[in-house]
């Protein structure tokens, strides 16, 4: 049996690669936090990357400067997002994540440590080499058993 507290308020939990698909879902995510009195957590999942070499562990650490980078960014045009509505008398606390591996290998540690409710997540138009989307989703699916929620890139959510 686990018995590790999970350390923080009831959140969303927005898989993000910083894409333009990505920021629809993301606002999406932040209007549903807003209104349900959620938290919201960004996560970026990035590939395994060898250790062997030197310049492995530089570019490794350039890679995550730049995502630390692309965190803050959305953090910030998150918060004018929520100064711009004040539908919502509740403000989100943002806080953003990210591991190396499998993105649902990435969600199941995100579990067992936060209270998440809810993945949201963004779609994109069908293409011919999809497979790999769908292999994520249905992992995604299979262990974590929470309701996850595909936000296409061109339509809004309105709540």
């Amino acid at each position: 049996m686990n018995t590790k507290k999970k350390t923080s308020a009831k959140m969303i939990l927005m898989l993000t690669e910083f894409s333009n698909r990505d920021k629809n879902a993301t606002d999406a995510a932040l209007k549903l936090a807003a209104k349900l009195g959620l938290n919201l957590m960004l996560l970026h999942a990035y590939p395994l990357t060898g250790n062997e070499h030197s310049n492995a562990q530089i570019e490794n650490t350039k890679y995550l400067s730049e995502i630390d980078r692309h965190f803050e960014n959305e953090k910030k045009r998150l918060l004018e997002l929520l100064k711009i509505n004040h539908e919502s008398s509740f403000q989100p606390i943002i806080k953003s994540c990210s591991g190396e591996g499998s993105l649902s290998d990435n969600v199941c540690v995100i579990l067992e440590k936060e209270d998440i409710v809810m993945i949201v997540m963004g779609g994109r138009p069908a293409r011919n080499n999809d497979y790999l989307f769908c292999t994520e989703i249905d992992e995604i699916l299979y262990k974590t058993h929470r309701p996850v929620l595909i936000i296409p890139e061109k339509i809004g959510l309105e709540i």
